[in-house]
């Protein structure tokens, strides 16, 4: 996809560390130029351009504003990246749209669905791309999974579960601020939201659980989900099945010492076997079951066409392997007889998968500017429904303080 696109001035707004990490990575595609970041402290503006021109040492300099309104009001800015605290999402996207600009936010888009689906409907109004920075699916571990699980290579899903444990984040900050943030669930966990929902299928219910610490932070959260899975199913497959709901428990905390090592974890339970994802951003995979030679030979086929290092396009390289393997196959693939099945698939240099899959997504951002009826890998009416499930979770709460 990279070098067939035109040069896109971008102007990033919210001079975080994000934003630097974000500037930094993009600075490595030719269709992003860094035109202007808005922030209101010096030194982290600096930063975010200094990441930029690291990797771009005869750019020109961008162009550095206070508010982010007058970044907006920019007209050589083409693309507004908002990496602005979750609350001003919603007001300033409106704000870009209404400039004409195309918008790329990030995570969670708005405090509010309902707001979110406004501003993405306005969007389409006004004829300019909107997506959501959600970048977990644009990984190859994540794509080759969402393959075997539809395709019952291990059975049907029994029960699966997300663990997610952080770096505490530091007292006072506007994470634990829930008229900044939302909380946990809509400003961090809606991106497990988007690879629960594409794995398992979309919630029909949900409930949320908090623990309230004596400094009123809610640092340990977690939800029961049930999802209705979707198959590719054969004549005799029955939609009514026992497994037709999955129950999901999600898990969130930031508790962690700095210095200790963050764990996050998908596993998937099936009828013949389980699935293990490890990573924030993933980076090893572990099967184990007992099933068919067929199944086997084709759970081998799709993990062999992922890509170990990062590359351009990841996700699309296991898509075309798998969907040539699934091709003229009829479901399911059962056998008399079965063999034990174990197998892992890990992914090298964590940080630069990290930078592919932000690149991929801004890639398919641009893909959505330049293709009319391309809405996105990851489209808005994802971003729409994640968040209304971090919101239902979130605001159908059940929250317990905890006492000495």
């Amino acid at each position: 996809m990279s070098g067939k696109m035109k040069t896109y001035r971008v102007g990033i707004a919210g001079a975080g560390a994000f934003a630097t990490f974000l500037s930094g990575a993009l600075a490595r595609l030719p269709e992003f130029q860094l035109t202007a970041v808005a922030g209101r402290t010096d030194t982290k503006r600096e930063s975010v351009m200094a990441a930029f021109q690291k990797q771009r040492h005869n750019a020109i300099t961008p162009k550095e504003y206070y508010e982010t309104a007058d970044l907006i009001a920019d007209p050589e800015i083409d693309i507004v990246i908002l990496a602005t605290p979750p609350h001003l999402h919603s007001s300033l996207s409106r704000l870009a749209l209404t400039h004409g600009k195309h918008v790329l936010l990030e995570k969670p888009g708005a405090l509010y669905a309902k707001e979110l689906l406004e501003n993405a409907n306005y969007a389409k109004k006004q004829k300019r791309a909107f997506a959501v920075n959600l970048v977990l699916r644009y990984n190859p571990l994540v794509e080759a999974v969402e393959w075997i699980v539809r395709h019952r290579l291990l059975g049907f899903v029994h029960h699966a579960s997300l663990t997610n444990s952080a770096h505490h984040v530091a007292n006072g900050h506007w994470f634990w601020n829930d008229q900044l943030s939302g909380g946990i669930f809509i400003e961090h966990g809606v991106h497990f939201f988007e690879v629960g929902r594409h794995i398992l299928g979309e919630a029909v219910d949900a409930n949320g659980f908090a623990l309230t610490e004596e400094n009123g932070e809610k640092q340990r959260v977690w939800a029961s989900v049930l999802h209705k899975p979707v198959y590719q199913q054969d004549e005799k497959s029955s939609e009514n099945n026992i497994y037709s709901l999955v129950p999901v428990q999600y898990y969130h905390g930031f508790t962690m010492d700095p210095d200790a090592p963050e764990s996050t974890k998908w596993e998937i339970h099936c009828t013949h076997g389980r699935i293990v994802l490890e990573g924030w951003i993933p980076q090893k995979l572990f099967l184990e079951g007992k099933i068919s030679k067929e199944q086997g030979e084709l759970i081998d086929q799709i993990l062999d066409s992922i890509p170990k290092k990062p590359v351009e396009n990841a996700v699309e390289k296991v898509r075309s392997s798998a969907f040539h393997c699934f091709k003229n196959k009829s479901f399911p693939l059962e056998a008399l007889s079965s063999i034990s099945y174990e197998r892992t698939i890990k992914l090298e240099q964590r940080q630069l998968w990290y930078e592919a899959m932000v690149q991929d997504r801004f890639l398919d951002f641009c893909r959505i500017i330049e293709e009319e009826g391309w809405e996105g890998f990851v489209t808005a009416e994802d971003a729409v429904k994640d968040l209304e499930l971090a919101n239902r979770v979130t605001f159908n709460k059940t929250e317990q303080p905890l006492t000495e």
